[in-house]
């Protein structure tokens, strides 16, 4: 996040200078015009300006300052400050640096700024007479302090029109705030006068008597009017939201000029309850001039018999109008919406950001820190920036938290169940309801204890079967693992992931295929490709295809990524909205779009047990291996479904065919691997019972799996149909013991393999029950599962004190865990896990016993791991991998210890 956010000009920042009469200095990256109140002096390099007296500024200030003030004190040399992101630069003219870094550990200014000022100000101004005085702004408030050795810090805060000069009381509604520039037009004899600039309009505001002339640049300052013509040009997208009321229907409307064509959405809701009813959206024939009327027919999310639509726009300013009507196709049941200018963005996201003490909130990038691709201007990048330009304003909320780890202990690593525990107690705006409202947690690590995590990214909340998407995390020690830490890098992790949580799947997974970008989707220059995964430099596959993706990418998203940000119908894209991947930019991977036959020397089978019983959780195993023809082939490790390489494509028994979307998506680096006559095969055993939209099989009846594999040559990997039954209850204690796992919440435990979360209470009461009441029941095992493996693990618990750790039950665990490990081997039974489960099972076993302080039991628990897959007559390399499973959670556990040979 920036000092001052992304501002919605074609110029950066306005520096005034105490000239007689008033000059200043226009900077657009590392340019200056020079004005004054009747005309351009001149228009040169920043660094030039002054006779010089500015030349050695040091980048990012030298191309990307977005906000400069002069220091108004009686001395000479002059002196300013120059912002640029979170940083700041103290310059004295002619002589150098005063102070160069953070803004808020600027040793004068900095520790009198509101926290709520810290980020994304609208401007700063410099104040005369007393020195070191320095106004404020955000949005319709302001902060005014009184800095230097001896300054009183801040002494107001609170709304432009309390303070006490009448000049502020009489501001125009649609110049109330929000400006992008202030700048004092101090003069002998003439009490306070400033310039205030807001998009294409200014307003030079007297602060006795009030607003002196309100227009155009030209009609305010004849100096900003004969600005050039770059720095007239607004920033933002040729773009405007519009809001009106008709008939108890309320209307936001988006008019978007941008393209080579016109487009107009809106969505509907009803103003007595809140509710939203429905969606359109209008492409033009024809290019327009504003004012103008685009008319047509337009295609709404909920049919309706009136799709004739008519806008009439003025302008795309404050003070602008939109005129719309909706009627039938031949004029009937009209309805006509006068709709009031609200914003330059289409669209506005409060975001609400939280992180662990010993991270680091995300940073800014600035562009000129590494060689700048075409049509990437010298700026600072931040995320805010990045979907300004999308015409989408990410606007701060509240002051991000930083949460004590005080008392936690070392080595934290957060779960999908902790994830969304910790967003349900922590997102001060958070409602199960559809909002514009998203919290992002930077948080240590993911996935489970002692595991080594490459997720550097996750965009989840999947709890239930709505009000998904309002949640993302960026895991600190992963990234800076990886170097990404206050770099490009993490930025666009930062980026990406808030990209999912608008619905946007990754480049390579959209569908169908003449939706995909270039190379199969791997040559789209978006934040939604990974940079390793691109194909479009001078050696494609086969090069460095991260710097080769740096190297051309603009910072921003494709067409029709930008298409679905802008203009999505409504549930499609706000939070808590559509289920991920469900109406995003593109379909995603659906059934009725077979791929082409793979080369790529891979074989991909999807097994399972034939037939389920009542409210048994499904659970499939993926196999991915040599096709036989070839003696080697390349892979990636991740064969989980949903995730960045496999899709699972369920049917259902009424024919319907969709994706199955886990709980959780995460983003991470991709490991390459050699099948080859020593790794012939990979294997994943993924719970497919619950997933985003709920229960996946929550009928009886016959269903069909496929799966989709995204091979690293661009090709998809089809596995054939395999065929599941599920069956209705045998009789009235299957039927009890089944519906004590069919719930949402229990689904959601199955999938997060238990949970603390209070708002999955209901789901543990449920699976102790069936425990307590169902004890030699078949199903009984996946809840001591679920229950035994949270036990086993600590559980993270954010609190207004910080994270509260409840730590591992081992008693329980051990116990829990070691009935599933005894059903499943008992061969007088027909109950218990699968073989990966049962792997995964006995590894987390080993370590509760550890955790205890039974060492030798967790040998015990090893060694009889390696033996019962022995005896299962596995395939060699399966049963080698197991081998090395076990030995490298004994050499953690016996650190001591020789590493195994």
């Amino acid at each position: 996040m920036g000092f001052v956010r992304a501002k919605t000009t074609g110029f950066n920042a306005i520096l005034p200078t105490r000239d007689d009469p008033w000059k200043a200095l226009v900077l657009r990256g590392d340019q200056a015009a020079f004005i004054n109140q009747g005309g351009l002096l001149s228009e040169g390099p920043l660094l030039q300006s002054y006779g010089g007296q500015l030349a050695g500024i040091p980048e990012p200030f030298a191309s990307c300052s977005d906000a400069a003030f002069e220091v108004r004190v009686t001395a000479y040399p002059r002196r300013a400050i120059f912002v640029a992101g979170d940083l700041c630069l103290d310059w004295v003219w002619g002589v150098g640096a005063k102070y160069q870094g953070p803004i808020s550990s600027h040793p004068e200014f900095g520790r009198h700024i509101p926290p709520a000022y810290l980020s994304d100000i609208d401007t700063v101004m410099g104040l005369p007479n007393v020195p070191y005085r320095t106004m404020l702004f955000k949005g319709d408030r302001c902060a005014i302090i009184e800095w230097g050795d001896k300054g009183r810090g801040c002494y107001y805060e609170g709304p432009l029109t309390g303070l006490n000069e009448q000049g502020w009381k009489k501001l125009p509604a649609d110049m109330k705030g929000g400006f992008d520039h202030a700048a004092l037009l101090q003069a002998p004899n003439v009490y306070y006068q400033t310039l205030l600039v807001k998009g294409d309009r200014a307003l030079f505001l007297d602060w006795g008597t009030g607003p002196k002339v309100v227009g155009s640049y030209a009609e305010v300052a004849a100096g900003l009017g004969a600005l050039p013509a770059d720095y007239r040009k607004p920033r933002l997208p040729a773009a405007g939201r519009f809001s009106g009321i008709a008939d108890d229907v309320r209307l936001d409307l988006r008019v978007d000029l941008e393209g080579t064509l016109p487009v107009v959405s809106g969505d509907l809701f009803t103003v007595s309850d809140g509710s939203y009813y429905n969606s359109f959206v209008l492409d033009a024939d024809q290019a327009v001039t504003l004012p103008a009327t685009v008319t047509g027919i337009a295609k709404y999310a909920v049919t309706t018999g009136r799709t004739l639509v008519s806008v009439e726009v003025d302008t795309l300013a404050p003070g602008g109008t939109a005129t719309l009507t909706r009627s039938a196709p031949d004029g009937t049941n009209l309805t006509t919406f006068t709709c009031s200018y609200v914003s330059r963005f289409l669209r506005t996201i409060d975001f609400e950001i939280d992180y662990v003490a010993g991270t680091e909130p995300v940073t800014q990038y600035a562009t000129t820190d590494h060689p700048r691709p075409p049509g990437l201007a010298k700026r600072i990048m931040t995320a805010q920036a990045a979907f300004a330009d999308a015409g989408v304003e990410l606007r701060t909320a509240g002051i991000p938290n930083e949460v004590s780890l005080e008392g936690a202990g070392a080595n934290l690593q957060w779960s999908d169940a902790e994830l969304h525990a910790a967003m349900v107690s922590q997102f001060s705006l958070h409602r199960d309801t559809q909002q514009w409202k998203l919290w992002g947690f930077i948080a240590n690590r993911y996935g489970e204890a002692d595991e080594v995590s490459t997720t550097d990214g996750i965009m989840f909340d999947y709890l239930g079967e709505s009000f998904q998407r309002q949640g993302l995390a960026i895991f600190y020690d992963t990234a800076k693992r990886f170097g990404y830490t206050g770099k490009r890098e993490g930025l666009f992790s930062w980026t990406h992931e808030i990209g999912h949580a608008l619905n946007l799947l990754h480049s390579w997974q959209k569908d169908p295929p003449e939706l995909l970008g270039p190379l199969e989707g791997h040559g789209d220059l978006s934040f939604m490709n990974y940079a390793d995964e691109y194909w479009g430099g001078p050696d494609g596959q086969d090069g460095d295809r991260e710097a080769a993706f740096y190297n051309a990418f603009t910072w921003t998203f494709t067409a029709a990524e930008l298409r679905h940000i802008r203009h999505g119908f409504y549930r499609h894209i706000v939070m808590g909205g559509d289920a991920w991947s469900t109406n995003s930019a593109h379909k995603g991977a659906l059934a009725q779009n077979t791929p082409a036959p793979s080369e790529s020397g891979l074989r991909l089978e999807v097994s399972s047990k034939d037939v389920f019983s009542h409210g048994e959780p499904v659970t499939a195993e993926i196999k991915l291996s040599l096709d036989g023809s070839t003696p080697t082939a390349q892979a990636t490790a991740g064969l989980k479904p949903g995730g960045d390489r496999l899709v699972l494509l369920v049917t259902d028994p009424a024919g319907h065919t969709g994706p199955f979307t886990p709980v959780a998506r995460a983003c991470g680096a991709s490991r390459r691997v050699t099948l080859d006559a020593g790794t012939p095969a990979l294997y994943h055993s993924a719970y497919i019972g619950f997933g985003a939209g709920g229960f996946t099989f929550d009928q009886p009846g016959t269903y069909t799996l496929q799966a989709r594999y995204h091979a690293p040559d661009g090709s998809t990997v089809t596995s054939p149909d395999h065929v599941v039954q599920i069956s209705p209850p045998a009789d009235e204690n299957d039927k009890a013991a089944g519906d004590l796992l069919m719930g949402d919440q229990q689904g959601m435990l199955l999938a997060l393999l238990g949970s603390d979360a209070p708002q999955l209470s209901d789901g543990n009461a449920a699976l102790d029950r069936l425990i307590a009441d169902h004890p030699d029941h078949p199903l009984a095992v996946y809840a001591l599962m679920a229950k035994g493996t949270n036990a086993g693990r600590h559980f993270l618990t954010l609190t207004e004190n910080g994270v509260e750790v409840r730590t591992a039950d081992t008693d329980t665990s051990i116990e829990q865990l070691g009935t599933v490990v005894e059903t499943t081997l008992d061969p007088t039974i027909d109950a218990g896990v699968d073989n990966i489960t049962l792997n995964e099972t006995m590894r987390r076993l080993a370590r509760a016993h550890a955790r205890a302080g039974d060492l030798k039991q967790a040998d015990v628990v090893l060694d009889q791991l390696v033996d019962t897959f022995r005896d299962k007559d596995v395939p060699p390399p399966v049963l080698a991998t197991i081998v090395e499973q076990a030995e490298t959670i004994r050499a953690q556990l016996h650190p001591q210890a020789a590493p195994p040979q």
